[in-house]
């Protein structure tokens, strides 16, 4: 696969407000970078005294952060195009200070004060992802670049999950590059479910919902590169990247997997061609044939986690969770207790990132959050709707997709505890930004405005 690994250091880039043509870092390699050391080292493999910041994935995003306020101070380098996205994480870690300064104003204890300070820079890390993708990547043909790249990475990631369940083989003890690296704690490892010898597995994730959900994000964009490929060899590597995925959702044992799949081709079917849907459909009952032939019990597993409903403990669980901090929220409903200040090992454990951000950030700071994705779904709506070009609304709409799964399945875990969903929903906003960019002709054409 061509990459851009060693491309040129810079390129050029428009201007908005002089109309001039100047040169411009690219950031192409360094998300690319971000994303395989995300992807392919285990989760909790980490630079010895850092803890989770320690992730050298997290560690490149602040390094990315660096770089890009770093080229804000320079008049040349500088951009100053209008970018909806950088205004909306603008805001978004405006109320994350605002609820990290209402944090030490109660006085913290220690490890609260330590979850703070680690929430605030893991923010930054994901900042930094965005802002070099919104603003550093910055062509069309780099946008395909980047997300190819995520199409690999969800796929190697998919197949080390694969050899787990089949083999019962956890490779990710064997990750363990460079030495200097160290486990911050156990590995996820094979988790019991459903009887019948199952066990759900995570790949290099954090957790079996993180890997389920980044698993349907890799199908989504592999689905897009298969409908629009530059080759018919290239059509049939994308596909058979997106039945790898998609056969691999199943084994994570996941309501959240499987309801997040069901959300994504329900959106796109209202998006497709008819005949795009069929194939999809036709593709996924001879899969789930293909799952029940090699590994029987697997899905019936499934279909009864997701008719438990109530009865089974993890909802009831996460039902009662609501009451639980329900006087924490009325204590302090503006801007929470501080952000990052919710600990499962002092508090509770709450798999639910919306209320955790609500109890730790309070309604200040889930609006901050809501507007952050909000206007990244918005964003790729529009420029679904008014860019002609179909390749570029087919991604528009992909953008769109996978940013609105992801959100909405940050109700059943802590989603932004987990590096590399977190990277993934930057990198995805970073996209919808860089896109925005790059489709500006377009939208002028249509509308009048830049």
């Amino acid at each position: 696969m061509r990459t851009y690994l060693s491309a040129r250091r810079s390129t050029t880039v428009y201007d908005g407000v002089t109309g001039a043509v100047r040169p411009f870092p690219d950031a192409t390699a360094g998300i690319v970078l971000a994303l395989l050391l995300s992807y392919l080292l285990p989760a909790r493999l980490i630079f010895p005294p850092l803890t989770t910041l320690g992730r050298p994935g997290v560690l490149l995003g602040l390094g990315l952060f660096v770089w890009w306020a770093l080229s804000r101070l320079h008049p040349v380098l500088a951009t100053r195009n209008r970018q909806p996205m950088r205004w909306a994480l603008a805001g978004y870690l405006a109320t994350l200070a605002l609820s990290y300064a209402a944090g030490q104003a109660r006085g913290l204890p220690a490890l609260e004060a330590n979850g703070a300070d680690r929430t605030v820079l893991m923010a930054l890390a994901g900042a930094g992802i965005l802002l070099a993708a919104a603003d550093g990547v910055l062509t069309r043909q780099r946008i395909d670049t980047v997300l190819r790249w995520l199409c690999w990475c969800t796929t190697l990631m998919a197949l080390v999950a694969l050899s787990q369940f089949a083999l019962r083989l956890d490779l990710t003890v064997y990750l363990k590059l460079p030495p200097v690296l160290v486990f911050q704690r156990d590995l996820v490892g094979f988790d019991d479910r459903g009887g019948g010898g199952l066990v759900r597995v995570a790949g290099t994730a954090g957790h079996y919902i993180e890997f389920s959900v980044l698993m349907v994000i890799g199908l989504v964009v592999a689905i897009h590169y298969a409908r629009f490929p530059t080759s018919r060899h290239s059509r049939q590597i994308y596909t058979t990247l997106a039945i790898v995925q998609a056969g691999v959702i199943p084994i994570s044992l996941s309501r959240t997997g499987v309801l997040a799949l069901g959300a994504a081709v329900g959106l796109f079917a209202l998006l497709w061609p008819l005949r795009t849907t069929l194939n999809v459909l036709a593709v996924g009952v001879g899969l789930a044939a293909l799952i029940q032939v090699v590994r029987p019990g697997l899905l019936a597993t499934l279909r009864a986690l997701l008719l438990a409903g109530e009865r089974d403990p993890s909802v009831q669980g996460r039902l009662e969770d609501y009451d639980f901090v329900a006087p924490f929220i009325r204590e302090r409903p503006w801007l929470g207790r501080g952000v990052g200040t919710w600990l499962p090992e002092t508090y509770q454990l709450l798999d639910n990132q919306w209320l955790v951000s609500l109890v730790s950030t309070g309604v200040v700071g889930v609006a901050g959050l809501v507007g952050l994705l909000g206007t990244g779904v918005v964003l790729a709506s529009r420029m679904f709707r008014l860019t002609t070009d179909r390749r570029d609304r087919d991604l528009a709409a992909v953008l769109a997709v996978t940013l609105a799964v992801a959100a909405s399945s940050a109700f059943t875990f802590d989603a932004l505890y987990f590096s590399t969903y977190l990277i993934t929903i930057h990198l995805l906003l970073g996209l919808v930004g860089a896109l925005w960019r790059v489709t500006r002709a377009d939208r002028t054409n249509q509308d009048g405005n830049p």
